[in-house]
């Protein structure tokens, strides 16, 4: 029962407790609570509003607190609470020991950002590492979907939360699989394509395609699935990315002229159903893979760099913004940067972006390591500012006893991922 309590008394010590803003009685409730008596702590709603503004390590050390205290943190209102709280921004980098060769391993690795325009450096911290995971070379990359980041290999999807350090893995059907999110219902679901190219190829009067939708419920486990949801016939080029309830990805319909539309899918998270084919730009989509679909400010855009061909660099990108999902209207702002950026295959060099700070900077990161226990390097731009500067994320492999401990090998693709939000939850 001592040790208990001195345990207790330890972990509740990690509490910053703003005396100055309380009054007489609940300082000499705090006080009873350093000296290890536990009887009374604060009034809840205190407490409550005390948790979260926590670290997630200590609300993963306060679960073991009490019951209640388990109950609480562990609750729905709650954990939506703690997401919506407003907390420094953080970023995700991840990357894979190997592209090539054996054993497979994922590294997720975050930090807070800062948007102060002189910062030059940046600290990543190991999260957690999945076993049997690679990211596929120069082709899709991860987004931050409501706190957690959702990867595959294969017909093997997978879902972790880089905070509680939870990761689940089911299969799909199908190869291509994104994540959404439904706010509403506060639910994740898992959209796949069944019908593929090679299906449309031994079956040319193809029309349709079928998708199966994954529901998932609380401790990882799939609540239904569903394979009734279906559209005319297109073929996906780029990764899926989830903006409040919708899911947007690139694709081409081949109409009854056999010259192909260039298209984003929208498919609406909660009513699970592809809600509109939005025509668009030719130039928009030209880089298929490459493409970079980022979330401006609540709304679809992307980020298409001015070169062509086999350029090896950009000086300037035109960032095309979805202003009217209906009207399907797009804007575009062109922009030049102070200096190039590299956009050619190979280790580091091919500078694409995925996301934006809360200040608003365009962030380009490369696709690959750019070697051996060599710098990662981000660049930051400000549309407003037209200022570019160079962050060093330290962290990111850039040591030889990194490399040596953990096996990397050949080429590592890596994914960077801005405006990552601590969540709570546990799938």
């Amino acid at each position: 029962m001592v040790k208990r309590k001195e345990h207790e008394k330890g972990i509740l010590e990690e509490i910053p407790l703003d005396l100055k803003k309380m009054d007489t009685v609940t300082r000499s409730h705090a006080k009873s609570v350093t000296q290890g008596k536990l009887h009374v702590v604060l009034p809840f709603d205190m407490e409550v509003e005390t948790l979260t503004r926590l670290p997630v390590k200590s609300l993963m050390k306060f679960l073991c607190v009490s019951k209640t205290w388990y109950s609480l943190i562990r609750s729905q209102r709650f954990v939506a609470s703690y997401y919506a709280a407003a907390k420094p921004s953080r970023f995700v980098a991840a990357f894979t020991n190997s592209v090539f060769g054996e054993p497979k391993r994922l590294f997720i690795l975050s930090g807070e950002e800062t948007c102060c325009s002189s910062s030059s450096s940046l600290v990543a911290k190991l999260d957690m590492t999945i076993p049997l995971v690679t990211l596929p070379f120069n082709v899709y990359k991860y987004f931050s979907v409501h706190g957690f980041m959702a990867c595959k290999d294969g017909t093997t999807f997978i879902i972790c939360n880089p905070s509680t350090r939870q990761f689940i893995t089911f299969h799909c059907k199908a190869p291509w699989t994104s994540l959404g999110y439904d706010p509403v219902h506060d639910q994740f679901k898992a959209l796949t394509l069944l019908t593929s190219e090679i299906d449309h190829i031994h079956n040319p009067s193809l029309t349709m395609c079928k998708h199966e939708v994954i529901r998932l419920g609380r401790g990882g486990v799939v609540v239904s699935r569903s394979t009734q949801v279906t559209s005319p016939y297109y073929l996906p080029f780029t990764a899926g990315l989830c903006i409040n309830g919708f899911i947007y990805y690139g694709a081409s319909v081949t109409s009854h002229t056999s010259i192909p539309t260039l298209v984003f899918v929208c498919f609406d998270v909660r009513k699970e159903r592809i809600l509109s084919f939005i025509t668009t730009p030719q130039e928009v989509l030209v880089w298929k893979g490459y493409t970079s679909l980022i979330d401006y400010k609540g709304k679809l855009a992307v980020v298409v760099p001015n070169c062509l061909g086999s350029a090896s660099s950009f000086d300037g990108f035109n960032l095309w913004i979805l202003e009217d999902v209906t009207k399907h209207e797009w804007s575009r702002q062109s922009f030049e940067l102070p200096l190039p950026l590299p956009f050619t295959l190979g280790m580091g060099k091919r500078m694409i972006s995925q996301g934006t700070n809360k200040a608003g900077e365009i962030i380009f990161s490369p696709t690959t390591l750019p070697g051996r226990a060599q710098p990662f390097y981000v660049f930051y731009f400000n549309p407003d500012t037209k200022n570019m500067r160079r962050v060093r994320i330290h962290g990111v492999a850039d040591t030889e006893e990194f490399w040596s401990r953990y096996g990397l090998t050949d080429v590592c693709c890596v994914s960077f991922s801005p405006q990552h939000a601590d969540s709570i939850a546990f799938l």
